[in-house]
């Protein structure tokens, strides 16, 4: 699929009865293993590409190039929809303009932008844009995008942050009534408590949680149109990265570790070899190398 094609699958994916899983992916690796394995919809973020990237907690420190790149890459690699976290927009309405014009020219299908300003993942207290302000960056968004089918998200913590399930169902409502085309909630325990807060949600609802106890049945059943799974790969590749390391330091041995390592062909049918052998037989590389000896 080009980038066009993506956007509209992806909107086909949020008009589906059944909640549509987003994995998070970290690298373009990871992004390709996610592919791999049959999942419609990829996603990167801040707090994913602040760890992997920077080793920098999401405190506000990752900007709009820091998470650019690797939406590029990941688009340009990948044949599925890709959600990029786009923070706060990181500009007010004047200038939230060239956030949208970023991430579509990159190929992505959609980003989101939410209302929380200060105190993510952090003990501090959590301050919020207010409700006209955040709807105003909302339509800005939507102005300032070229291809109608690039989704604009519209994310609030009120739920996660301030446990205000009113002011929550208020802000998300407003964001779809501003033109977002999906509201996203963030939420701690389970989605079954969610089941009478989404039916008053007027519009796609997008869900994340901070301890994910539910499956894809559960957030269907709750009316979730979406689920992000932002930290699932990289949480495990952190694991698995560090037993390794911890392991051959423990027995100097590589040999003990045969269940993670050495597995080379696999990793390498992730990437374009075939091209290249492809390429070099119908361009007769060897034999013009050759020449020039």
């Amino acid at each position: 699929m080009d980038m066009y094609e993506k956007r509209v699958r992806l909107r086909e994916l949020l008009a589906e009865p059944d909640c549509t899983p987003l994995m998070g992916a970290y690298d373009v690796l990871s992004a390709k293993i996610i592919e791999r394995a049959g999942f419609p919809v990829l996603y990167t973020g801040s707090f994913v590409t602040g760890a992997s990237a920077l080793a920098l907690p999401d405190v506000g420190l990752v900007q709009l190039h820091d998470l650019l790149g690797l939406a590029r890459e990941i688009a340009k690699e990948t044949d599925i929809p890709i959600v990029c976290d786009a923070d706060s927009g990181w500009y007010h309405a004047g200038n939230i303009w060239r956030t949208v014009h970023e991430f579509e020219s990159a190929g992505v299908s959609g980003i989101h932008i939410e209302d929380q300003m200060f105190g993510k993942h952090t003990e501090q207290e959590a301050l919020f844009v207010d409700t006209d302000v955040m709807c105003e960056r909302i339509r800005a968004c939507c102005d300032a995008r070229r291809d109608k089918n690039f989704m604009i998200i519209a994310r609030t913590d009120a739920l996660y942050l301030k446990g205000d399930e009113e002011e929550a169902v208020a802000r998300a409502n407003a964001y779809l009534a501003a033109g977002a085309d999906a509201a996203f909630i963030v939420f701690k325990g389970s989605v079954k408590s969610l089941r009478d807060f989404r039916r008053r949600i007027d519009g796609p609802l997008i869900v994340t949680s901070v301890d994910f106890q539910d499956s894809i049945a559960d957030e269907t059943a709750a009316g979730a149109n979406m689920s992000v799974y932002w930290p699932l790969a990289i949480f495990a590749a952190y694991k698995a990265v560090s037993h390794v390391c911890e392991e051959f330091m423990r027995t100097k041995d590589a040999s003990k570790l045969q269940e993670y390592c050495f597995d080379e062909g696999a990793l390498n049918r992730l990437m374009p070899y075939d091209r290249f052998d492809a390429n070099v037989a119908k361009y007769n590389v060897r034999d013009s190398l050759a020449r020039r000896r």
